[in-house]
């Protein structure tokens, strides 16, 4: 595939390198981020409660 400009280096990078760059996007991907990640943390503290009730 190659590097997309004439010289492989990051100085001649001005602006985004994403489509939603300027728009409510970045906002978006950040709070399903961190919605998954809330969701991934409290799945997993009920699966460790469930499986310690368990045994103890």
């Amino acid at each position: 595939m190659g590097f997309p400009f004439s010289e492989p280096t990051w100085d001649v990078v001005t602006g985004a390198m994403y489509m939603g760059a300027g728009s409510s996007m970045p906002s978006i991907f950040t709070w399903v981020s961190i919605v998954a990640c809330v969701w991934a943390l409290w799945a997993g503290n009920r699966k460790e409660h469930s499986l310690y009730s368990e045994y103890h």
